[in-house]
């Protein structure tokens, strides 16, 4: 039987790792955080549901430990091996380490530096917060220390924290907070601001994906902003060839217990269009999370099973 793309994605990833540390961007690049990281939750992802191997378990192992090599004094893992690089890929890290034995040192450093980053509060008299449609004085995570918070790294770390065992934190029950405030007017949610100057921004596919996902994994049951949300990626996903708007969307809709048949055919899609292209290492591994159902990369894993996803193959695209 023809592999499944899944199988060939996986394939791909494997023949791009760079041994005894973890993954680039792209294959003639040097390892970094980001795509070590997703590369090897969804490999792993992969091997827990279709079987795993020693090829895949030392990829696995290898990106973890370079990740361990990588980490700062303060607990932060930065982006690339670099001095100034920013520290927004710790959430990454800590769901790695999250799923595997002997991390456990690092996993808590990691969560006490998203525990004390915060994106800048800024204070604007109620007359002028209509220029950027949000509430300024929330504090989320930020790509870069000392600056605005985002919605992309504050769901991370939202996820992050969540794994690691702290959902009641003030810090992440304000990051949920944010999360609501930026949602858009139809349902959905852009990389930051809902709206400018009293026009809605447009929603996009993968911030939205990992808000649900940030939602669900802080079991808000947050019905107001998740059923629109679900909704417009239900709309726009099957038009949708970004795999990362589908990896992410796709994430979101499974968190949220919406994940429709024809997801699979979306992921097998955006697939296609990425397969082969140097520059599809964080592609792949999104692609192989959301074909499988999650980030939880071992039976015994602290991150919960996300819902709604039989342990039989689901990906139902092309083979």
């Amino acid at each position: 039987m023809k592999p499944s793309w899944s199988d060939r994605a996986a394939r791909e990833l494997l023949e791009r790792w760079i041994p005894s540390s973890g993954w680039g961007y792209r294959p003639d690049r040097s390892p970094s955080a980001e795509p070590s990281t997703l590369a090897a939750l969804g490999l792993a992802s992969w091997a827990r549901r279709f079987g795993d191997d020693p090829e895949t378990t030392r990829a696995v192992q290898s990106a973890a430990s370079w990740l361990t090599r990588l980490q700062r004094p303060d607990g932060s893992v930065p982006s690339a091996s670099v001095p100034a690089a920013p520290g927004w890929t710790t959430a990454h890290a800590v769901l790695l380490w999250n799923g595997l034995e002997g991390f456990e040192e690092n996993r808590c450093r990691a969560c006490q530096w998203l525990l004390r980053t915060e994106g800048v509060r800024q204070t604007l008299p109620p007359a002028e917060r209509g220029v950027i449609g949000h509430d300024p004085a929330l504090a989320g995570w930020p790509w870069v220390a000392g600056t605005h918070s985002w919605i992309e790294p504050t769901a991370m770390a939202v996820v992050a924290l969540c794994a690691e065992g702290h959902r009641e934190n003030r810090r992440v029950a304000e990051g949920i907070r944010l999360i609501r405030d930026r949602s858009m007017p139809d349902g959905g949610w852009n990389y930051g601001n809902p709206e400018v100057f009293g026009r809605a921004l447009r929603p996009q596919p993968g911030p939205t994906g990992a808000a649900l996902l940030a939602l669900a994994t802080a079991q808000t049951n947050d019905v107001r902003a998740v059923e629109p949300a679900c909704a417009y990626l239900l709309r726009i996903l099957p038009a949708t060839r970004s795999a990362l708007s589908v990896g992410w969307g796709v994430l979101g809709l499974t968190a949220s217990a919406a994940r429709p048949a024809e997801a699979g055919q979306w992921l097998a899609t955006a697939w296609e269009d990425c397969a082969g292209r140097a520059g599809s290492t964080v592609e792949l591994g999104l692609l192989l999370m959301a074909a499988t159902g999650g980030w939880s990369i071992s039976q015994g894993s602290r991150i919960s099973e996300i819902q709604g996803v039989p342990p039989q193959r689901i990906e139902d695209g092309h083979r």
